[in-house]
């Protein structure tokens, strides 16, 4: 893998149209290019779903949308929108055709994608560079940031995510968690703080079973006086529900369907610590510095752990474990199921613990 430096004031696009958590992830990539050349122009090829996580991003200088409903039409405009810059570097970092074809197509002089045994769909074929072939378990967030080792970019000891609340933002999750409090008749302030459990994934094999989210927020509040809000898109409404109804009278704050994907880094900056499967909003609680306690069955945490708490990770080590696999293919999704909201609330006590040692070495 031979690299090049950049000139300081090169236009540089990023393609990564999709996955939120891929989104998320690919973010300390723009950083670090921001951090060691900032008169370059950075822009950011996605579609709708992330296009919050980079709009107004301080590393990302535009953002070209591409919305694939509109199909073909859609598509030579967002290509057209591309070529107009003239960029001199593209950054595929999505590696499957559809990215291949729009890294060519945007005319970019120099193109990087995935080495050919880590690409998809032939996508090698469309850029001109590659960065280095990268075992398959390896950390997805690390595959990025080896195309600022290409560039001869200084790496970044820790990474940095540049995904910070604003003030409106924190106004708005504010505004929210009391209204919720006043619906459940609760002082908001005569708690031990808030915990944020993640229900929901864009596959259903990844499903924490809405019982142990209830026997969780039980024990939370019975042993540490803790609140729990619950966190999805409209489509974990089913889920909250059946988790209210399985609680009872015990009061859980619902921001399913109320919260933004702009208005997440506020929600957790708001608690103490965030629960949940292999999902985008994971990544984001990840990426806003909370510790999270991440659930593991059908995918694979050795790839995709969030970036911080790898040492939180629990699965139940299922044989069939991860496969990879939208849907259960019958076994009702066992891998879930056999976490066990014990093994969760003692990793809870660890990060307590690690709160209580950091408290007292500030206070010596």
């Amino acid at each position: 893998m031979a690299t090049a430096k950049l000139d300081k004031a090169q236009r540089i696009l990023i393609v990564l149209h999709g996955a939120i958590g891929d989104v998320t992830r690919a973010l300390p990539l723009a950083v670090r290019i921001k951090d060691n050349m900032p008169d370059c122009l950075i822009t950011w090829g996605v579609e709708p779903i992330s296009a919050p996580l980079v709009q107004g991003h301080p590393a990302v200088d535009e953002v070209v949308v591409f919305n694939r409903k509109g199909g073909l039409t859609a598509f030579r405009t967002y290509v057209s929108e591309l070529r107009r810059r003239r960029f001199d570097v593209v950054l595929d970092l999505q590696r499957h055709f559809k990215s291949g074809v729009t890294s060519l197509l945007s005319g970019g002089k120099r193109r990087i994608g995935f080495h050919r045994k880590n690409a998809k769909e032939f996508n090698w074929l469309f850029n001109n560079e590659h960065i280095s072939q990268v075992e398959h378990y390896s950390p997805k967030i690390q595959y990025y940031q080896r195309f600022g080792d290409l560039l001869g970019l200084p790496s970044m000891r820790t990474l940095k995510f540049g995904l910070t609340a604003s003030a409106a933002e924190l106004k708005q999750v504010a505004e929210l968690i009391q209204a919720e409090c006043d619906r459940l008749h609760l002082d908001r302030d005569s708690h031990a703080g808030y915990c944020a459990l993640i229900l929901g994934s864009t596959w259903p094999s990844r499903f924490w079973p809405a019982v142990h989210y209830a026997e969780l927020i039980r024990t939370l509040q019975d042993k540490y006086g803790m609140r729990s809000v619950m966190l999805g898109s409209k489509s974990e409404e089913p889920s909250a529900a059946e988790i209210e109804s399985l609680l009872g009278q015990q009061p859980v704050l619902n921001l399913v369907s109320k919260t933004s994907l702009r208005e997440l880094p506020a929600v957790f900056d708001t608690c103490r610590f965030a629960v949940g499967s292999d999902s985008g909003p994971m990544h984001i609680a990840a990426a806003s510095g909370s510790a999270v306690v991440s659930l593991w069955g059908s995918t694979s945490h050795e790839r995709s752990a969030p970036y911080g708490s790898e040492d939180l990770v629990l699965d139940a080590a299922i044989g069939c474990s991860p496969c990879f696999r939208k849907n259960c293919p019958g076994l009702g999704t066992l891998c879930m199921k056999e976490i066990p909201p014990a093994a969760v609330l003692a990793q809870i006590d660890r990060i307590i613990n690690r709160e209580k040692l950091q408290n007292t070495e500030r206070t010596g």
